[in-house]
């Protein structure tokens, strides 16, 4: 595989990420980062170019093999070239996770949902092209060193999947500051982005506009409750398949993490062996292989044991989340609510209601994935949801609940 080939590079970018964790722990007990301590933040963006430039060298060089194949040769070649291909561009997303990772430790993840999307409507902005291929590069590195050299967090935009605005962010608070290097003259798609990026920050300073993805007002509330994650649960699950070849556990009721390292094991069979009456199940395998895991958490964020990464990077371990959804409407029902569940066909995944008052709240499948993408506990995103009910307010589209009216990916 491709992105065994890597292993002391990802050996390497996982140290540095684990000194980064340390740094934040540091920041949030107020001690300020300086030129010195903000190092393993520069190495490993030096580190990802390194790797990424070259994923993509490899691409271009397989693809000018391919250009010189006649049609009389062997369509397996073909097949074994492209595969190449794809092999390489997982890699460049893998490393580009990594990047992830450093934005999400730093900032605020909800904020961080906010600049994977185009601002005139709600698809997924464009990625990143070839890093290789950017005229600006020069100056845009030299901007994070510059940044960093004052003992500024700052991240090259394009070494990351989910912020997609910009070229270099400053991460110095929840928000996510993002700064465009242009020289020279401007030209309309130099103007379309930075008339984004004001309105992106207009939003983050004001916690409302009008008019963002297309949408009417906006309003940025916090919610209350804080948030439960299981991922220590789920990495200690992939630790124990690691050893034995399957592991399980359960730490909420209804809700199984389960991890299959040996061949052997009947996967389906092991699941039916639950007796979850209405079982949902995610293959985390795909969502990683399909390169779609953004704008979630980064599951490199998310584990920290080196072997539990690098296995699961490696495609090593299965790894699945199963919900049963008879525990919503159990949980609803002890909390006088009525609730109705819907298909994958349909935008939300749940409707909530209050009998007496008539308030109601949709939760979107994007939203509830979190449960499977983030680790987080399906109880909390009712309670949550519930939590809106209460307030008797419109709930708005883009704020850290806003998935539960409105789906912003497709």
């Amino acid at each position: 595989m491709t992105i065994k080939t890597r292993q002391m590079s990802f050996e390497r970018a996982h140290g540095l990420l684990e000194e980064l964790r340390s740094l934040r722990a540091t920041m949030g007990n107020g001690t300020l980062p300086t030129r010195g301590t903000l190092q393993p933040l520069w190495l490993l963006q030096r580190l990802l170019v390194k790797e990424i430039t070259r994923a993509e060298r490899k691409i271009r060089r397989i693809k000018s093999i391919l250009r010189s194949i006649s049609e009389e040769e062997a369509s397996e070649r073909v097949a074994s070239l492209l595969a190449q291909i794809e092999g390489y561009r997982h890699l460049a997303y893998m490393w580009r996770s990594f990047g992830d990772a450093v934005a999400f430790l730093f900032m605020d993840k909800f904020a961080l949902k906010q600049v994977f999307y185009n601002t005139q409507n709600r698809n997924a902005k464009q990625d990143a092209g070839f890093l290789s291929d950017k005229s600006g590069f020069a100056g845009e590195w030299k901007e994070v060193e510059r940044w960093i050299g004052q003992g500024v967090p700052a991240l090259l935009t394009d070494l990351t999947n989910t912020i997609r605005h910009g070229d270099v962010c400053v991460m110095t608070g929840p928000d996510p500051v993002l700064i465009e290097v242009k020289l020279g003259k401007l030209d309309g798609r130099g103007r379309e982005q930075r008339n984004s990026i004001r309105q992106l920050t207009e939003f983050f300073e004001a916690d409302t506009t009008n008019g963002l993805r297309g949408l009417g007002e906006i309003r940025w509330t916090a919610h209350q409750t804080p948030e439960v994650s299981y991922a220590d649960a789920m990495e200690v699950t992939i630790i124990a398949a690691l050893k034995t070849g399957a592991a399980a556990s359960s730490p909420e009721s209804g809700l199984w993490y389960l991890a299959v390292a040996d061949e052997k094991v009947d996967i389906n069979a092991w699941i039916e062996g639950l007796g979850l009456r209405r079982p949902v199940a995610y293959l985390l395998n795909e969502t990683k292989s399909a390169r779609s895991w953004a704008p979630y958490t980064p599951f490199i964020l998310s584990f920290r044991d080196h072997s539990a990464v690098f296995r699961f990077i490696w495609g090593d371990v299965l790894v699945f989340v199963v919900y049963d959804l008879e525990e919503l409407l159990s949980a609803s029902a002890q909390r006088s609510l009525e609730i109705d569940l819907f298909s994958r066909e349909e935008e939300s995944a749940f409707e909530l209601r209050e009998p007496g008052s008539g308030q109601n709240i949709r939760l979107t499948w994007q939203m509830f994935d979190r449960l499977a993408l983030e680790f987080t506990s399906p109880i909390w995103l009712l309670s949550a949801a519930i939590e809106r009910i209460d307030a008797q307010e419109p709930l708005s589209p883009a704020d850290p609940l806003g998935e539960l009216v409105e789906a912003l990916s497709q």
